[in-house]
């Protein structure tokens, strides 16, 4: 039999999920992509529930569909969206606007207090780009919601490039989705803990994701099994006040074919995994 190479955390209390304004967690809490699942992301709310696992990250519906499906789905597991999934265009001449309809449906419809979203410059003139955020910031701030940017290619590649971008926005709704197994898939020979770091202080929102380390590599598995040193990031997170959803992001690896039972099961070892290490609020 193998050894057992599963970095294993340490025996440490858990903390207990006490309130901060709005009901929400005062400290960096526990959330989920239901992708995480795999094949079984058509029971995820239901397997979140039975793991105790009190928020999700969802796609917001479309325009004009119905939100009423979701929102019941939730409330009958007990889950609460603490971001939602929003696309944006920086060239559009319609920025603000549409996240002013994004911001507001997040707050009325699903009480959410973030919009994750993956922003890119590509050939735009980058002050432009600086620009349409800050007015999407400013439509996202008018209902308390702030915009998290996932850490991707060409506004946050890494810690360096992101922390640049954020001074350049000079937005207080506008934040780094710090995505740590990403970090390791765009840049080569990184320093995780460097550029997380270096990001720090205008992350907004986590996503739990391992890996590998291997650049362009697609290995992102189980939670506490690979090169992302996820005690250090929530020792660094509580450290500094932040109170915000940590969201496990599990997408996989590379050629697996995981049966539904056992996808839930690695989702189910890294819940255990991250929360043995002690510092999430609930």
């Amino acid at each position: 039999m193998m050894p057992d190479m599963r970095r294993r955390a340490p025996l440490r209390r858990v903390l207990a999920p006490d309130q901060g304004a709005g009901g929400w967690p005062a400290g960096p809490f526990l959330s989920c992509r239901p992708g995480s699942f795999g094949k079984a992301e058509p029971q995820a709310f239901a397997h979140l529930a039975e793991f105790g696992v009190r928020f999700v990250e969802v796609a917001l519906p479309a325009a004009g569909a119905p939100a009423a499906a979701l929102q019941a789905d939730l409330a009958r597991h007990g889950l609460r969206a603490s971001s939602l999934q929003v696309p944006i265009d920086l060239g559009s001449a319609t920025v603000e606007a549409d996240m002013e309809t994004a911001a507001r449906r997040a707050r009325e419809e699903f009480g959410a207090r973030y919009i994750f979203t993956s922003a890119h410059a590509g050939k735009r003139d980058r002050e432009a780009c600086y620009e349409a955020l800050r007015r999407a910031g400013d439509a996202a701030g008018r209902h308390d919601v702030t915009i998290v940017l996932e850490t991707h290619p060409d506004l946050g590649t890494n810690g360096t490039v992101a922390a640049a971008t954020m001074r350049a926005v000079g937005h207080p709704h506008v934040r780094v989705n710090w995505d740590p197994a990403n970090v390791y898939f765009y840049n080569e020979n990184c320093d995780g803990r460097r550029e997380f770091d270096v990001a720090l202080p205008y992350v907004g929102a986590v996503h739990l994701k391992d890996t590998g380390g291997g650049y362009r590599a697609w290995d992102f598995g189980e939670l506490g099994t690979g090169a992302v040193d996820f005690a250090h990031i929530l020792r660094r997170l509580v450290e500094t006040g932040f109170a915000g959803p940590c969201t496990m992001e599990i997408e996989g690896v590379r050629g697996e074919d995981l049966t539904p039972e056992a996808a839930a099961l690695r989702v189910r070892r890294s819940v255990d995994y991250i929360r043995g290490l002690g510092y999430l609020k609930g």
